[in-house]
């Protein structure tokens, strides 16, 4: 009986044909993107522009079965993020309109590969926000959240390089929302469903 087990776990193991990892880093950016949000404090909703750029790194392992993969990632992200909004239904004084967030995503790719070239995947996305800040201020109402999203992409590959091209989003509202915790004037801030595409290259060790 201990024999069989010994030749599965042996199978089990030989049906990743490849295991692979290594780093990655890139940018994260889109720019005036028209979103529909609503807006806590009378009920209603308006149009705002978001844009949203930064930077990310980090690492990742991709284990292949013939032409699938799977590939977890852990990656660190800076991200600036700025809102317009019209002053038409609410004072955009009291609105935190720019700010910066620090945050760790770990995106699980699923894909196949043409060609051992082109790869294309898509994947759930775990997202946690770290420290927020306003004017050198943090923003507790924006820090310490987990939320869930989805990611997916295409790249292309040359020996130990990867180039990628992505795009991402959660699954939360667009959202104006009272803040727990005032700063000065500004007792609002923006939650949304964070859209970003990401430009990033992969060095296979």
């Amino acid at each position: 009986m201990k024999f069989y087990n010994v030749i599965i776990l042996l199978i089990s193991f030989n049906l990743f044909s490849q295991f692979e990892y290594g780093v990655k880093g890139g940018i994260n950016f889109n720019s005036n993107i028209n979103l529909n949000a609503e807006i806590e404090s009378i009920d209603n909703a308006i149009n705002i522009f978001e844009s949203r750029n930064g930077a990310h790194i980090g690492g990742f392992i991709k284990l292949s079965l013939g032409n699938f993969f799977i590939r977890p990632e852990l990656t660190y992200s800076k991200i600036k993020n700025s809102y317009n909004i019209p002053y038409v239904l609410v004072k955009t004084e009291n609105i935190i309109t720019d700010f910066s967030q620090n945050k760790i995503d770990i995106p699980v790719m699923l894909g196949y590969k043409f060609y051992n070239l082109i790869n294309i995947f898509a994947g759930p996305r775990f997202e946690y926000i770290g420290k927020v800040e306003f004017e050198s201020l943090k923003i507790d109402d924006l820090k310490n959240k987990f939320k869930t999203g989805l990611q997916y992409g295409i790249g292309v590959k040359f020996g130990n390089i990867e180039v990628d091209v992505r795009a991402e989003r959660s699954f939360t509202k667009n959202e104006i929302k009272f803040m727990e915790n005032q700063i000065g004037e500004k007792n609002q801030y923006v939650s949304t469903q964070g859209k970003l595409y990401l430009l990033g290259i992969s060095y296979y060790f």
